[in-house]
C-alpha cells in the first residue's frame, strides 16, 4: 500500500503526498489543493494503475501477457489486448524515428546484427496480433514501460481535476502538472552522478516533464545499443524535457545510446522537444551543452 501523507497546515494549498514502489524504482506523488479523502482516494488509483502496468510488462512474470508474447510469438502470431498493441506500435514508431537507438527488442548475437535495421516483431492491426521476426527476438519493455505509466498516471490526475502537482519516478523521470502554488514552475534538481548529494543542474516543469539517462546510481553502465547489444559506456547524461513524460523517457534513453554524430538529427524528428550532454567532473564543475 502507498504511504500517504496530508497536511492543510496552510488552508489554501492542503498537501497531498504519497509514495510506493513499483516498476524497480521509488514512486513519489505530491498534489495540492485537495481534500485528504480525495487525495488518498488517488494515491490508491495511482498505486492500482502502476501496478496494473507493471504486470503487463514485466517479462519475468511468466503469467505476464508479454512474457505469454515472449513465449510463444516466435513460433506464431499472437493476439494480444489493446493496450499491448497499442504499445507495442508507439514502440515500434519511436524505434524509426531514433533510428534504432531505442528498441524494446532484446536481441543476442546473429539476431542483433541481421535486425537491428529492420522491424524485429510485425503487428497485424486487422487481428492485434504479433509475430515475432526471428527467434533470437524477446520483448523487454522496462525502457518503455517506466514512461508509459508516468505518462499514465499523468493523465489521470489531469482527469480527477488535479491542477498542480509533482511526479517523481526514481528521481530520473518527473512530470508535473501545472506550477508550484507559489511560482511560476516546479524546480526540480538533478543529481550529479560523479558527486553523488550534488546537483548537477536545476529544472523547471510547468506543464511538463523531464527525464535524465546516465549510469545507474551504482555506477553500473545498463543502457544497452540496440544496434551492438553491447552496454553503452559513457560517463556524461542525456537530459530532455518537454511535454510527453514518455517522449523525453524514450528520447533520453536513445540519445543517450547513440554516438554524438548522430544526435542533433534524432532531436530533430521530435519537436518541441530540447536536450542536452552533461558532463560532470571529479572536480565539481559541470559542463551543459544543448544538443541542436
Amino acid at each position: 500500500m502507498a504511504a500517504f501523507r496530508y497536511s492543510d497546515k496552510n488552508p489554501s494549498h492542503p498537501i497531498s503526498f504519497f509514495e510506493f514502489d513499483a516498476m524497480h524504482t521509488r514512486i513519489e506523488v505530491l498534489l495540492t489543493g485537495l481534500m485528504q479523502e480525495r487525495g488518498e482516494s488517488l494515491a490508491q488509483e495511482v498505486e492500482r494503475r502502476v501496478r496494473d502496468m507493471e504486470r503487463r510488462f514485466n517479462r519475468f512474470d511468466m503469467k505476464s501477457p508479454l512474457s505469454v508474447l515472449n513465449t510463444r510469438a516466435v513460433a506464431d502470431s499472437v493476439e494480444v489486448d489493446d493496450e499491448l498493441f497499442m504499445a507495442l506500435e508507439l514502440c515500434e514508431v519511436f524505434r524509426v524515428a531514433t533510428r534504432g537507438y531505442f528498441s524494446v527488442a532484446a536481441l543476442s548475437g546473429a539476431a542483433s546484427a541481421a535486425w537491428a535495421q529492420g522491424a524485429p516483431y510485425v503487428l497485424d492491426g486487422a487481428t492485434h496480433s504479433v509475430k515475432y521476426a526471428d527467434e533470437g527476438v524477446q520483448l523487454d519493455m522496462g525502457g518503455f514501460a517506466k514512461g508509459f505509466a508516468l505518462e499514465q498516471v499523468l493523465t489521470l490526475l489531469r482527469d480527477s481535476g488535479a491542477e498542480s502537482a509533482l511526479l517523481n519516478f526514481g528521481n530520473s523521470s518527473v512530470a508535473a502538472i501545472g506550477h508550484h502554488p507559489y511560482g511560476e514552475w516546479w524546480s526540480v534538481g538533478v543529481e550529479n552522478q560523479v558527486r553523488r548529494g550534488e546537483m548537477a543542474c536545476e529544472v523547471h516543469l510547468c506543464d511538463s516533464a523531464m527525464s535524465v539517462s546516465g549510469r545507474a546510481p551504482s555506477g553500473e553502465y545498463h543502457i544497452v545499443n540496440p544496434h551492438t547489444g553491447a552496454k553503452v559506456a559513457q560517463d556524461e547524461m542525456i537530459l530532455v524535457e518537454g511535454r510527453s513524460p514518455l517522449v523525453v523517457e524514450v528520447l533520453s534513453t536513445a540519445l543517450y545510446a547513440a554516438p554524438r554524430s548522430e544526435r542533433v538529427e534524432i532531436v530533430k524528428q521530435f519537436d518541441g522537444y530540447a536536450a542536452w550532454e552533461i558532463v560532470c567532473s571529479r572536480s565539481g564543475s559541470v559542463e551543459r551543452k544543448r544538443i541542436e
